[in-house]
């Protein structure tokens, strides 16, 4: 089900921790303009946070700096997100939806109706024009609903073709053909994932020229592609072979009505159930030059252009669900705490409960500190490496808050909302929720090969020569509580050593990325867990939330300890060897 799996382990960067553009984005025919499409939009960078981890300084000005809302959209937001929740609360059978595994004949139109398809094109077109951060609120409300339908959208605003390469196509044929689709109501998607896997350099579909000279044709199979089976205008990506040019990859901008493009199967995934997805097909599909966009050397997917909207889009499509079920767990965890006696006694006397339900309200508040601080703060569109570390945050917390939930419930939490309603009982869809937040780590790239990339990128920085300040102590701040004083001084103190231990596990992995990935991994995490400690404590500063800061300062320092204790022992285990062995035994026997 994944749809936005380019990787950013190539983007080149600027020392002050920024990614810029480097390739131009252009169609593959005679007459691609010359324009650097992929400079759009970008400007002097601002320090983010990777800029802290590389300099080892914390800025904390910076970070608490508050964003400048656009009230006109946040209320723009807010009525999409009335006549939406209305939309499914009344007219929806969600329950048969996840019954069924699939949406009821006409909804697609209805979302349309509501302009769920078009929360941030130009309102020429009929959008919202809404920024980043509220069609992020938009799509999370509707997956408080459906985490199936919250995914739907969160695929076509945020890796649909409109989302993905309208904003920097010049005037053409190419622009003119998303910009009609807009206005149409089309659904959108991007089918990335091959049959064998995700993330090859070679996509397997291939696109050769027409005989006639009129074009490409595509052939080829895709995998786990949400939105393709209902999607009218697809994004395909290709391998370009057979023309004036060395093989070189290429992304087809598909209109789905082509007799060569089939749905061969539709897909049923653990969780998500309702979300279209599935096999496709493409046989002597033909697009025009002008809809075969490449760049003059390298993977379009790895542009930073294209690079930015990807990470924008796992937020919509990942996190904004993730966010969503977190919400809903902790108000039934609330909800149960508050109705269930043991022995006389409260369920919330007892301290477990307590824990489980802070717990569960400072990783919601982690999430939505997170979130804001990549979509909402200043100059998000510089900040890719927070992006992308945003999602594992969001989808991890999610995990928790909808474990500890269903454990709290016992039973009544396993059992499913079918089975609560046939036997008289609130039925709630803990279960559901529980599966659905397990397909948020693996939907759109699985979590652990998100935080070795979250790694790489950071070496990636950091061989470019960024310039290192003397790390200092930051003065205590009159805003936090004491207890969350003493947390951003331990926070300054690890973000002091990062780069030295960014340092060791480059030299670690240098002679053999490949079968040093682990090092990699826990640089990633320990990352992601700072950047999480960071927001939490940058949004307390604006509201005075000392309590819940504290709660998850103390869990996330828990963490990074484990984290740096496995870091810092090299050795460990013999898990090679040990796969070695299982993989011999498996290995086909030669014939006798």
């Amino acid at each position: 089900m994944t749809t936005d799996t380019p990787a950013e382990e190539g983007t080149r960067a600027t020392a002050a921790g920024s990614f810029t553009p480097t390739e131009d984005l252009a169609p593959a025919g005679p007459s691609a303009p010359a324009e650097d499409l992929a400079s759009a939009g970008t400007s002097a960078p601002a320090p983010t946070f990777l800029t802290s981890l590389l300099d080892g300084r914390p800025d904390w000005p910076g970070w608490t700096t508050p964003a400048r809302p656009d009230r006109a959209g946040q209320l723009r937001a807010d009525a999409a997100v009335r006549r939406l929740l209305t939309l499914l609360d009344t007219d929806v059978d969600l329950e048969a939806v996840e019954r069924d595994g699939e949406l009821p004949e006409g909804f697609l139109k209805s979302l349309h109706d509501a302009g769920a398809f078009t929360l941030g094109a130009d309102e020429e077109l009929g959008g919202l024009a809404l920024a980043p951060y509220d069609v992020f609120r938009v799509v999370e409300a509707v997956a408080t609903r459906s985490a199936a339908v919250g995914f739907l959208l969160g695929v076509h605003n945020g890796i649909g073709v409109g989302a993905s390469l309208l904003p920097v196509l010049p005037e053409g044929p190419l622009r003119d053909l998303i910009r009609r689709h807009i206005a149409a109501g089309m659904v959108s998607g991007w089918a990335d994932t091959d049959p064998e896997g995700q993330g090859n350099q070679w996509p397997t579909v291939t696109a050769t020229p027409a005989f006639d000279g009129d074009g490409y044709v595509l052939d080829g199979e895709k995998l786990f592609i949400s939105n393709g089976p209902v999607a009218t205008l697809l994004g395909v990506t290709v391998t370009v072979r057979g023309d004036a040019h060395a093989p070189r990859v290429g992304l087809a901008v598909v209109d789905t009505s082509d007799p060569g493009f089939r749905v061969e199967d539709e897909l049923e995934h653990l969780g998500v159930r309702g979300l279209p997805n599935g096999r496709l097909t493409l046989t002597g599909v033909r697009v025009p030059d002008a809809q075969l966009v490449t760049v003059p050397e390298g993977d379009p997917r790895r542009t930073p252009v294209f690079a930015s909207a990807v990470m924008t889009a796992r937020l919509l499509i990942q996190a904004a669900p993730a966010l969503a079920i977190a919400r809903n767990c902790l108000r039934w965890s609330v909800e149960f705490t508050a109705r269930r006696r043991i022995d006389g006694a409260t369920l919330g006397e007892y301290d477990l409960t307590r824990r489980t339900l802070a717990e569960n309200a400072a990783d919601v508040r982690l999430m939505e500190s997170v979130i804001r601080w990549a979509l909402a703060g200043p100059a998000p569109q510089d900040r890719l490496f927070e992006r992308h570390v945003a999602r594992n945050i969001c989808t991890d917390a999610c995990a928790r808050v909808a474990d500890r939930t269903l454990s709290l419930m016992g039973g009544e939490g396993m059992e499913t909302a079918r089975s609560k309603r046939a036997r008289g009982a609130l039925p709630l869809p803990v279960e559901r929720a529980y599966r659905d937040a397990r397909v948020l780590r693996t939907a759109g790239g699985v979590d652990f090969l998100a935080d070795v990339q979250a790694a790489n990128a950071l070496l990636a920085h950091r061989t470019r020569g960024t310039a290192r300040q003397a790390p200092h102590q930051g003065p205590a701040q009159e805003d936090l509580s004491p207890r969350n004083r003493l947390h951003l001084a331990v926070l300054t103190d690890r973000i002091a050593r990062f780069p030295a231990m960014a340092d060791a596990v480059a030299e670690a992995v240098a002679p053999d990325p490949r079968a040093r990935q682990y090092p990699l991994l826990l640089l990633g995490r320990i990352a992601r867990e700072l950047l999480g400690t960071a927001a939490v404590l940058a949004a307390t500063a604006r509201d005075g939330d000392q309590a819940l800061t504290d709660v998850h300062c103390t869990a996330a320092e828990a963490r990074l300890r484990d984290l740096t204790a496995r870091l810092d022992d090299p050795g460990g285990p013999d898990h090679a060897g040990i796969a070695a062995a299982l993989l011999a035994d498996a290995a086909p026997k030669p014939a006798p």
